[in-house]
């Protein structure tokens, strides 16, 4: 083999263009578990009060506390305080005390979904379906050009 070089950097191509891949697909998974919502929404912080917990046979998902306008009432301003479970608890874990970004349908604010976490304590993951996507896209695109600058 004369050219090691091309063979290694062809590999780390395939290797970039499998990870975005897989990262994209579990970015849009994330982001489809969004439009459960049905509506664009709200968009307002608040933070996860309740771990989710089991109880005997039955688990009770985790719930967050936020505040919105009263229901029935979308004009209003947001004095009412919810804390729900989120549409979406499933699609990333949700701990006590994470400050998250919600979104809310107007119409009534007690459906709610998660859009973003921001977990500061250290080796604690923060979630963002869109950050995810992002990342998915520059290493497939950082994989194709890799390949193409191997053979130019």
């Amino acid at each position: 083999m004369d050219q090691p070089w091309l063979t290694i950097m062809l590999i780390v191509a395939a290797a970039a263009v499998a990870l975005g891949v897989h990262v994209m697909r579990g970015a849009l998974g994330q982001r489809r578990a969004l439009h459960r919502l049905g509506v664009r929404g709200v968009r307002t912080r608040g933070e996860v009060a309740r771990n989710a917990r089991r109880e005997g046979p039955t688990i009770h998902p985790p719930q967050v506390r936020y505040q919105g306008p009263p229901v029935g009432r979308p004009d209003a301003p947001r004095t009412q305080t919810y804390r729900r479970a989120p549409l979406n608890h499933e699609s990333h874990p949700l701990y006590a005390g994470v400050p998250v970004v919600v979104r809310y349908d107007p119409s009534d604010p007690r459906r709610v979904v998660v859009v973003h976490t921001k977990d500061g304590r250290p080796g604690n993951v923060s979630y963002s379906a869109t950050a995810n996507l992002t990342w998915g896209v520059f290493f497939v695109l950082f994989g194709l050009g890799m390949g193409v600058a191997a053979f130019l």
